[in-house]
């Protein structure tokens, strides 16, 4: 399998995504509540250890590149990995073409949905390491979905409703939202998955413009930063559909 080169003529390959950002308490009895959830926290036999702890969080815009998704990582690297690597945050300035499906890429999987339901109620993929099935759907590749004659391009998606049941292989396709955009797997689907998009049909392109930092809410997000170059719900949504994108950084200066 060829491997794409993570910068080419300065340009980086990489999937959108969602940031989580700590924000201060909006009041002195918030502040006050979550200092004694923490200090709950803290005293908890089972959690103490974890890292565990209550916070305010808002959500910022970031990338993640190919070579920081853990399908891609060899198996020494996972090894050391402690946690999943943060994504990296997008910069006013930058220019970006973001797509909504795949007409040139690197496939790391393909071939045609056989669930073995032996093992787990919803289907393991036959021939396919669980590890390594698991790892691409929770890292949110890029896919190609041909299900009833129809192709749909979205993200991997590790379905889960409640927690109880399980998570459902599913595709989420991009540009829809919400349940309208979710595909579950079935036997017989044919199935594409990419380790990294050069090109495809592209849904928006342009420079990157952010406002200044300040937390705006949208529907039950809170947002660090206005999207000033397309509607910011829009890009939100953009981000949260982890489009495949190639940027343009800004060019630093001398």
């Amino acid at each position: 399998m060829r491997r794409l080169p993570m910068t080419a003529a300065q340009k980086i390959f990489a999937i959108l995504d969602t940031m989580t950002v700590e924000l201060p308490p909006e009041t002195p009895e918030e502040a006050a509540r979550m200092a004694k959830q923490n200090e709950e926290l803290s005293q908890n036999e089972e959690l103490k250890g974890l890292g565990i702890r209550v916070y305010r969080g808002g959500t910022d815009y970031g990338f993640r590149t190919y070579d920081k998704l853990m399908t891609n990582m060899s198996y020494s690297a996972l090894q050391k990995m402690k946690r999943r690597p943060e994504a990296q945050r997008l910069e006013s300035g930058m220019l970006v073409k973001v797509f909504n499906t795949v007409s040139d890429g690197d496939v790391c999987w393909q071939g045609k949905i056989d669930f073995d339901t032996k093992e787990y109620h919803h289907g393991l993929q036959k021939g396919v390491d669980e590890r390594t099935w698991a790892r691409m759907f929770y890292d949110g590749m890029p896919a190609k979905l041909v299900q009833d004659g129809r192709t749909i391009y979205g993200r991997l998606e590790p379905f889960c409703e409640t927690g109880t049941e399980g998570v459902i292989w599913s595709l989420h396709e991009y540009g829809v939202q919400s349940y309208a955009g979710l595909n579950c797997l079935r036997n017989g689907d044919d199935l594409t998955i990419y380790s990294a998009v050069r090109d495809g049909n592209v849904a928006w392109q342009g420079v990157l413009d952010f406002g200044r930092e300040q937390v705006t809410k949208i529907n039950w997000t809170e947002v660090l930063r206005t999207a000033k170059h397309m509607d910011t719900e829009k890009w939100l949504h953009m981000c949260y559909d982890q489009c495949p994108v190639v940027i343009t950084p800004v060019p630093k200066g001398p």
